[in-house]
């Protein structure tokens, strides 16, 4: 019997995901897992839909949120899971939100600079109810046939440094560990990639309870090596697909990044021994 059966980091249509929180919930429970979680981007909207989906499904439901921060110089994303105080953990994402609009109309107007035909209405209507992100924007172009797909327009157009590319205005990294362990969430690094770049130690002095070990973008030996490091700075170990429904093989198989259930009873513990 595969172990693996929970997947901690997914997107739904209410941030850039294609699925709704229902549809996403249904796909968990299709492919035999026993838990997932909802990490929207900046949003907590799609939680009481997944719950009561999840609910309806008997798979469990963990609440999560994906909040990007600024570390260094850097950006990183901080997964939440288990928030208390929604109301409190919205005020900053509503400030997040609002960013993303003035961000995206500045990154359409540069790629207009250079010859594009788009509108700033296209991407609002790419986006939905959701903010609007570079996901939705590099959709459009895929849809418009600018690119031939996502990671196309990433890599020639959306990338940092590309001519679309324009920083975002994020909250520091202690800030947002912070708010979260005053909204009785659990704070996890994601997807920290490349071996070494990231400071867990730092982030763990700001109050970081975790890392995303097991994630499409970690290769074998970053695997082994965050594993160890969570091992060696007590952190819990998490992992998910990061699913948006964009990508056909691996990348949209999620039971391949799933995690054992025992991670999850140790993100659980987590919650319970934070002071």
């Amino acid at each position: 019997m595969n172990k693996k059966l929970a997947d901690l980091h997914m997107h739904s249509s209410f941030s850039d995901g294609k699925l709704t929180p229902h549809d996403l919930a249904n796909l968990v429970y299709q492919s035999g897992l026993r838990a997932f979680a909802l990490t929207d981007h900046d949003t907590l909207k799609g939680l009481p839909e997944a719950k009561a989906a999840a609910l309806g499904l008997g798979v469990e439901f963990v609440p999560g949120v994906e909040i990007s921060a600024g570390h260094d110089e850097r950006e990183v994303h901080i997964l939440g899971y288990y928030p208390q105080d929604l109301e409190l953990l919205d005020r900053l994402l509503d400030e997040m939100r609002l960013d993303r609009y003035d961000r995206m109309e500045k990154m359409v107007r540069r790629l207009i600079s250079e010859g594009f035909k788009i509108e700033m209405n296209e991407v609002l209507q790419e986006a939905g109810n959701a903010a609007p992100g570079r996901l939705h924007l590099a959709r459009l172009l895929v849809r418009k046939k600018y690119v031939v797909n996502i990671d196309q327009a990433f890599n020639l157009y959306l990338a940092r440094g590309k001519a679309g590319y324009v920083k975002r205005s994020l909250p520091a990294s202690e800030k947002v560990i912070k708010l979260l362990h005053e909204c009785g969430a659990v704070p996890v690094l994601a997807h920290p990639k490349s071996e070494g770049k990231e400071d867990p130690q730092e982030l763990k002095n700001y109050g970081l309870q975790g890392i995303e070990v097991y994630h499409p973008d970690h290769s074998k030996s970053l695997v082994i090596y965050y594993r160890e490091l969570a091992e060696k700075l007590d952190l819990a170990v998490t992992g998910g697909s990061d699913y948006h429904g964009d990508h056909e093989g691996s990348r949209g198989n999620i039971k391949k990044y799933a995690i054992d259930y025992g991670h999850l009873n140790q993100l659980k513990k987590a919650v319970r021994t934070w002071k």
